[in-house]
């Protein structure tokens, strides 16, 4: 786990300051926000993928894993709007299962989001702890770094009940994402 900060820090630390506000210019495994989906997977992969697709409600954006082997993240969710024919990305999330142990994972949290605060210097920054909001008796630790030029970023734990865990086999984990200011929009209207 202590590699993966390592990488997630020194990826982020190399990007160019004077692009630290535009969210399109940061990547988890390859891909950005903006990007099209096709230059990572040919159709046939995004269809397979799409089997599996969880769905924004009231929305046509779907989410997806992207099955690839990673040294980094545990597994990588990409959300697109299903209507648009490019398959532009518009959030990616990195995920690091980091079962039973919450407490180190905010510990990690921190870390990162130390790293944000010096890389998003003029963002606007949302911190919060508390119950999830879709499983109750679960815990989301979250910073969120709103940037001027549109888009976000953000970091979060989360510390799952002992019943989400059994019922939906759900391991606790640290979540890095970054999001189009339109995705963005559409989850501060939900």
């Amino acid at each position: 786990m202590r590699i993966f900060l390592s990488i997630f820090i020194l990826i982020f630390v190399l990007q160019s300051p004077t692009k630290a506000d535009d969210i399109t210019e940061f990547e988890i495994e390859g891909m950005s926000i903006g990007d099209s989906l096709l230059n990572h997977m040919n159709i046939n992969e995004i269809k397979k993928a799409e089997e599996n697709k969880n769905n924004y409600p009231g929305s046509n954006y779907i989410v997806i894993f992207y099955n690839m082997k990673s040294k980094i993240y545990d597994d990588v969710e990409i959300v697109y709007d299903s209507k648009d024919e490019s398959y532009i990305i518009q959030a990616l999330t990195g995920i690091v299962e980091d079962a039973n142990d919450y407490r180190n994972c905010k510990i990690k949290k921190k870390e990162i989001v130390d790293e944000f605060k010096l890389i998003f210097k003029n963002s606007e920054i949302y911190e919060n702890e508390a119950e999830h909001v879709f499983s109750k008796g679960s815990m989301n630790d979250l910073t969120d770094f709103y940037l001027n030029s549109g888009g976000f970023a953000r970091v979060s734990c989360t510390d799952w009940s002992k019943k989400a865990e059994q019922e939906n086999l759900w391991v606790d984990n640290l979540k890095i994402a970054l999001g189009s200011d339109e995705f963005g929009l559409y989850l501060s209207e939900q």
